[in-house]
C-alpha cells in the first residue's frame, strides 16, 4: 500500500511484467491511487505496496471482448479512472472500444487507426519508406511462391519478424526466427502461417546488443513536451531477446527520425521508438515503435523523466508536469533475466567480467527490486525456489 496521499482520480494499470510494476511505482510515488488489472499469478505489479487494489481481468489476447467487458464492470466503483494498458494486446483490445470505455474511463491509448499502424509493423515500415525514414531491408510475403522469388533478393542469414510481436509470443519462442537459407525460411513461414501469424522478412543488422537504441517521448498536439534516449546494453539472450541491461545515454542521431515517425504515425501520447545502428552505412534503422510504456521504464524515470506521470496529469488536467533534463550514465536492470544469463557462456557473450559487473557497481535501478517496495522480488524468488524445488521432488 502506498503512503504517498492520494491526488486526482485513480489510475488502472493494465499490467504485463516490469512495464506494469514501473508504471505502478511511478503514480504511486506521486500519489496517485493505482488499481492493478493483471491476469495471470506471476504479474509482480499486483504484489507493489503502490497497488491500492489488484483485480483479476480475462487476458486480452486470450479473449479481448472479455478483457473489455471486465474493465467496464469496474466503471461504477472507479468512474473517471485513467485506464494506462502497458502491453501491444492491451492496446489494440482498447484502442478497438476506446470510445464505448471512454464515456467512464480516460483510456491512455490511440485510437484504433492509429493503434493498428504502430502495433502492424508492415504498415509502420511502409510509412516510414515514405518519410525518408531508414529502415532495414524489409519483405512482405503473401504466399510460399513469395519466399522463392526473395530467395534472390535476401542475404543470409535473416529475420523472420511477425507483423504483431504479441501475436509471435503466444505462439513461439523468442521475438523472432533466424534463418539462414531458403528451406529454413519456408519451414518458418508454414508454422507462422498455421498459427496465424503475419510476418516480414528482413536483413539482419550486423553488431552487438549495444547497437540498439530507444528513443522516449511524449507528444501532444504535433509537439515533443519529453524526450529522452537510452542505450542497450544486454539481451536475453543476445541478439535478438528482450533487455536486461539498458543505459541512459545521449544519441541525437535518432532523435529527429524518432520525431518523424511519430508525426507519420500521429500517435500523440507516449512511445518508445527502437532503432540499431548499421555500421556499414553508418545509419541508425527503424526496428520497431511501441505505442505503451516499455520494459525498462523506470529507467526514464529515475533519470528525470517521469513518462507515466507525464500522462497521466496531462490526461486529468490538460497541462504536463515541468520536466528535468535527463539524467545520463544510469544503468537499468532486469535481475531477473541478468543474473541467470550472466551466469551462462551465450548469455555472457564472450564478455569479460569486468564489464558484466560494471553496470552493478555504478549508478542503476532495478526492474523489480526496490528497498522501499521489496514483495514484488520477494514473493518472486519464493516462487521460483517453489518450482524448482517441486522438479526436484518429481525428477527421477
Amino acid at each position: 500500500m502506498s503512503d504517498v496521499p492520494s491526488l486526482g482520480p485513480p489510475a488502472i494499470v493494465v499490467s504485463k511484467a516490469a512495464q506494469g510494476l514501473a508504471v505502478t511505482r511511478a503514480l504511486g510515488e506521486c500519489g496517485v491511487r493505482v488499481v492493478v488489472a493483471h491476469w495471470t499469478d506471476h504479474d509482480v505489479a499486483r504484489l507493489s505496496r503502490h497497488a491500492t487494489e489488484v483485480v483479476r481481468v480475462p487476458q486480452p489476447e486470450r479473449d479481448g471482448e472479455a478483457f473489455v467487458e471486465a474493465l467496464l464492470a469496474l466503471a461504477p466503483r472507479f468512474h473517471g479512472a485513467v485506464v494506462i494498458p502497458t502491453s501491444d494486446e492491451a492496446v489494440r483490445d482498447l484502442a478497438r472500444r476506446k470510445r464505448e470505455l471512454g464515456r467512464h474511463f480516460v483510456v491512455a491509448c490511440p485510437d484504433a487507426d492509429v493503434a493498428e499502424r504502430f502495433i502492424d509493423k508492415r504498415y509502420t515500415y511502409e510509412l516510414a519508406a515514405e518519410r525518408g525514414i531508414a529502415i532495414p531491408r524489409t519483405l512482405v510475403p503473401t504466399s510460399i511462391a513469395d519466399l522463392d522469388r526473395f530467395d534472390a533478393q535476401v542475404m543470409y542469414p535473416c529475420l523472420v519478424k511477425p507483423r504483431e510481436s504479441h501475436r509471435w509470443v503466444w505462439n513461439f519462442e523468442g521475438k523472432m526466427a533466424v534463418v539462414r537459407d531458403v528451406a529454413e525460411m519456408r519451414a518458418v513461414y508454414r508454422d507462422a502461417v498455421a498459427a496465424g501469424v503475419d510476418v516480414v522478412i528482413q536483413e539482419l543488422i550486423p553488431g552487438p546488443d549495444a547497437c540498439g537504441v530507444n528513443y522516449n517521448a511524449y507528444r501532444v498536439g504535433g509537439a515533443i513536451v519529453a524526450e529522452c534516449t537510452a542505450r542497450k546494453v544486454r539481451q536475453a539472450p543476445p541478439g535478438f531477446g528482450l533487455p536486461r541491461v539498458v543505459r541512459s545515454v545521449e544519441v541525437p542521431q535518432v532523435v529527429e527520425p524518432g520525431r518523424a515517425i511519430l508525426e507519420a504515425l500521429g500517435l500523440e501520447g507516449f512511445a518508445c521508438t527502437e532503432f540499431k545502428y548499421d555500421a556499414r552505412d553508418r545509419t541508425f534503422k527503424l526496428l520497431e515503435v511501441n505505442g505503451r510504456h516499455n520494459l525498462s521504464t523506470l529507467l526514464s524515470v529515475r533519470s528525470g523523466m517521469n513518462f507515466p506521470w507525464i500522462s497521466y496529469r496531462h490526461l486529468t488536467s490538460g497541462s504536463c508536469p515541468p520536466v528535468t533534463r535527463q539524467r545520463s550514465g544510469l544503468y537499468w536492470i532486469d535481475e531477473t533475466m541478468e543474473l541467470p544469463q550472466s551466469l551462462t557462456r551465450a548469455g555472457r557473450d564472450a564478455r569479460p567480467l569486468r564489464e558484466i559487473l560494471r553496470p552493478w557497481f555504478r549508478g542503476h535501478v532495478f526492474a523489480v527490486y526496490d528497498r522501499h517496495d521489496r514483495a514484488p522480488l520477494l514473493e518472486g524468488a519464493a516462487r521460483r525456489a517453489l518450482r524448482l524445488a517441486r522438479a526436484s521432488a518429481t525428477s527421477p
